[in-house]
């Protein structure tokens, strides 16, 4: 019985094959798109889920309350870690991990007094024994037991054979950083995953950074200072109460920090499974992905399966129409309803499965392209069993989906009406509903228009916004920190500007728009008590401001110096101190931290981008100190080529023998802070063309459809004298209220989605009436080709073939 049904419904496939080959195009097309997305949020959901206490697994991370603001960090204070030890909080264990991006590894080459070989590694981390005890790592060679003692350091497989030729070998071997501290390598580790936010390189033991304070800066033993990059993880028992141990947190952040500056210092457990998610408290890969993104890509897979199923639906009920004697004469024959719905399940099922099948191989061709819109490796293995699973759910849903109304007209035929006439469309279940079904189908095609014409705006605003500052030829080169005097940099500076095609530069911390977030406590005015909000510092030579073409308010710049003796202020600051105008601003005093000197205010620079446009603009203090110095920016010029870089690199090669080469241009480090929007913006663009495609199969399927019952009274009023434009007319207009219907439907969910959207910006392009008429207009320019395509072609017809046929 089955194999006599396959036949049947392989058959009846290829019977029509223009609409055979519509129906299997558009599935492919949705269930490929659906696939490709589903690899996507598979991939991102699956962030560190490997780790066997991933659900135990919680970060400290702190809330600094201020008057009228809150500032959030995902680090802590220093002592935070082995106070939490000392207090024996209900912890299972406590976790320091310290991390530090593009760290250079120094390696004595054998048989060589003076030859390194340098090394740029991703990720460095500083962590405890206690690290494998969260962490699931797999020990090629060696134990935890190392990071217990100073001077020790782990090495990935990857990176001991990139620095020693073999892991097995690397054992016992040693590296030097670029401070001068130098490790030994006392185990190796298997690769960490790539979907993990702790996919570390080098792990260095923490008690390294007791013994070299001074080398690595950080102090242990001071409470005020907090960064990102000093993070705490514990281990929760099973059973604890997450209450409970908020509760005791809260007790330790009252004990350690009450009193302790301005603000009203807190920590909050922040559970494993949102670290990944969070754009508040970044982990520490810095790859995160928002929730809302995750759930527009799974409304835009399913808004695309949708259409997929809508289409068949339409193409297959209109092609029942011409089978009404072959199921006239099966249920003669002797054919029950419930083996007609079968059949037509069937033809359904196989339709299904080839476009299945053919969308297999589609994606495999197509992963590679995948990280144009996510950061998804092109290694998945497609026979992985969650991605077979999905596809078996698919077939079945889509089968369910896409067969049940065809079904249902098909079976319903009265044998006696089917073998002397022609079906009516009232008599196979009337337009109605595939009429609904286009109409959903222009709204979700609509709905995607409008994301992919305000994701181009907002990325169109974000490219052409005045950022407070020229962004255009800058080049900044990344250079180290000697010691405290950073004797090097100034030489550097000098030589620099001795290049042809070189007119300007500038020893700083970062430039103007950066992932810097470095902020103090401060006074003002003379008055001996805290500012009840921090200021965001960065440190920058008196070039600094006519490098970038920055603007001031009041006042001007500060004369050179290498420490700190005056300071520049932000308008955002000067707000926040209620200083009346920038012009009083000027001569008034600033003391950073609770040592430091009274300087005075030498100018208010307008307001600048200081981070990304997600967020506002921080109140600013830019002061000298050269000692924070690490990156000399130059303004090339328009006579720079090649020989401008090469000359570069050979002055850095020159005066820092030692190190590796890293420079960039600002403009592509600006851009490079909105690569995830940029990726949801392409996903717009891509499945919005997937989705005025599968509506336009859709609509000249209903067209068809419709034609189709329309032969007789087109012929009729073409005798009677009507135009092919008034016949043309007459068969649009319906499809010209439809588009306009789904407009209306479309309006209030495009606008719901595209606000998500834009809440993660602060400066957000406007919505307007006119982008949704735009879209609209749009819409009915495709639909009027479309329709109108097949409405001529029926208007043009003799009218005696289309009575005769009658």
């Amino acid at each position: 019985m089955l194999k006599t049904y396959f036949k049947i419904a392989w058959r009846s496939l290829f019977r029509s094959k223009w609409i055979g080959v519509i129906n299997i195009s558009g599935l492919i097309i949705g269930i490929t798109a659906a696939l490709m997305l589903f690899l996507v949020v598979r991939y991102e959901l699956s962030y560190d889920k490997f780790h066997t206490h991933f659900s135990q697994i919680y970060r400290i991370v702190t809330h600094d309350n201020y008057e009228n603001i809150t500032d959030y960090t995902s680090g802590v204070a220093y002592p935070v870690p082995d106070a939490l030890m000392a207090d024996k909080l209900n912890f299972k264990e406590v976790v320091p991990v310290i991390s530090h991006h593009d760290v250079q590894v120094n390696i004595l080459k054998e048989n060589s007094v003076d030859h390194l070989e340098k090394y740029k590694t991703g990720q460095l981390f500083f962590s405890t024994s206690a690290y494998p005890l969260l962490f699931d790592l797999e020990f090629k060679a060696g134990s935890a037991d190392l990071l217990d003692q100073p001077d020790n350091v782990l090495l990935t497989q990857s990176e001991a054979d990139r620095f020693f030729g073999s892991w097995e070998t690397a054992q016992g071997k040693v590296l030097q950083l670029t401070n001068g501290v130098t490790l030994m390598v006392g185990a190796v580790v298997a690769d960490i995953p790539e979907n993990s936010n702790f996919k570390f390189d080098i792990m260095v033991s923490y008690e390294t950074l007791r013994s070299h304070k001074d080398e690595f800066g950080y102090d242990l033993e001071e409470w005020g200072s907090t960064g990102s990059n000093f993070q705490v993880y514990v281990l929760m028992d099973q059973d604890e109460d997450l209450n409970v141990a908020q509760t005791q947190l809260e007790g330790f952040s009252k004990k350690f920090f009450e009193g302790r500056g301005t603000s009203v210092r807190t920590h909050h457990l922040q559970a494993m499974s949102d670290i990944h998610f969070d754009p508040i408290f970044e982990p520490l890969s810095g790859k995160l992905i928002r929730k809302s993104t995750i759930q527009t890509l799974i409304i835009v897979g399913i808004f695309i399966l949708i259409m997929a199923s809508i289409n068949f639906v339409n193409l297959s009920t209109s092609q029942s129409i011409g089978r009404s004697k072959e199921i006239g004469v099966r249920k003669v024959m002797g054919s029950s309803t419930f083996q007609i719905a079968v059949l037509s399940f069937g033809e359904t099922f196989l339709t299904v499965v080839i476009a299945s099948l053919m969308s297999f191989g589609l994606a495999h061709i197509l992963l590679p392209f995948l990280d144009k819109i996510a950061d998804v490796p092109d290694t998945i293995s497609f026979l992985n069993p969650d991605i077979l699973l999905f596809m078996f759910s698919l077939v079945l849903i889509l089968t369910l989906l896409s067969g049940f109304y065809p079904a249902l007209i098909i079976s319903k035929f009265q044998p006696v009406k089917a073998l002397k006439t022609r079906f009516l469309a009232a008599e196979i279940g009337g337009v109605s509903i595939r009429r609904s079904l286009v109409v959903l189908q222009f709204a979700i095609a609509q709905i995607l228009m409008i994301g992919t014409v305000i994701a181009i705006r907002q990325m169109n605003l974000i490219q052409d916004t005045d950022l407070g500052f020229n962004k255009e030829a800058i080049y900044f080169i990344e250079v180290p920190s000697d010691n405290h005097n950073n004797v090097r940099i100034e030489g550097f500076k000098q030589e620099l500007l001795t290049i042809s095609g070189i007119k300007g530069a500038s020893l700083a911390s970062d430039v103007p728009s950066s992932g810097n977030n470095s902020a103090s406590n401060f006074y003002f005015d003379n008055k001996n008590e805290d500012v009840t909000f921090p200021a965001f510092l960065k440190f920058a030579d008196a070039a600094y401001f006519d490098l970038y073409e920055m603007e001031f308010s009041a006042g001007q710049g500060y004369p050179l110096s290498d420490t700190i003796r005056n300071v520049v202020i932000n308008e955002a600051m000067a707000r926040k101190l209620l200083i009346p105008s920038p012009e009083e601003a000027i001569g008034k005093t600033i003391r950073l931290g609770g040592s430091g000197n009274w300087v005075p205010i030498t100018g208010v620079v307008k307001d600048f981008t200081v981070n990304s446009l997600r967020e506002e603009i921080k109140q600013l203090v830019i002061t000298t100190e050269k000692s924070n110095y690490s990156q000399v920016a130059v303004r090339l010029d328009n006579t720079s080529d090649k020989s401008t870089m090469s000359a570069i690199q050979d002055k850095f090669t020159k005066i820092y023998p030692e190190q590796i080469y890293s420079a960039g241009f600002l403009d592509e480090s600006i851009a490079a802070f909105y690569e995830s929007e940029q990726k949801l913006a392409l996903v717009y663009k891509i499945f919005a063309v997937l989705a005025i495609l599968i509506s336009c199969i859709g609509l000249y399927g209903l067209v068809s459809f419709m034609v189709g019952q329309k032969v007789k009274e087109i012929g009729i009023r073409k005798v009677l004298g009507a135009s092919i434009t008034q016949i043309t007319v007459m068969l649009s207009k319906e499809f010209i209220l439809m588009v306009v219907l789904a407009f209306l439907i479309a309006i209030p969910l495009a606008y719901f989605m595209v606000q998500e959207w834009l809440a993660s910006f602060a400066y957000k392009t406007p919505i307007s009436i006119g982008l949704f008429l735009s879209v609209m207009v749009m819409s009915l320019l495709i639909t009027a080709f479309t329709v109108g395509s097949k409405a001529i072609r029926a208007a043009m017809a003799n009218p005696v073939d289309s009575l005769t046929d009658e």
